[in-house]
């Protein structure tokens, strides 16, 4: 299969996935976080932030399996979690700030 092909099948499945699970709300976390974190109320940004990046990673991974290309798959999927490194940074900006 052509590096063209593979990645036109990509984009069309990451964003078929993304659009569905955003417009059914299967990307939402708020009941994962409500049950595994007790103790810890999120701000809608980091839930929003959480939900996105978890969302857009699933859909990327499928995006290039579906392909057969499981390398690609496997280090877009690692590039996009470790994105979400930034969320906690951002968050503890922002509470610094509003001390």
């Amino acid at each position: 299969m052509s590096d063209e092909l593979i990645i036109t099948i990509m984009g069309h499945v990451d964003n078929v996935l993304l659009a569905v699970g955003i417009y059914y709300s299967l990307a939402s976390i708020e009941h994962y976080m409500d049950a595994y974190f007790t103790n810890y109320k999120a701000s809608p940004q980091v839930l929003a932030c959480i939900s996105g990046c978890l969302a857009n990673t699933i859909s990327d991974g499928a995006g290039f399996l579906v392909t057969g290309s499981w390398e690609w798959a496997l280090w877009v999927m690692l590039g996009c979690l470790s994105g979400m490194l930034v969320i906690p940074v951002l968050e503890y900006i922002n509470n610094k700030k509003s001390r």
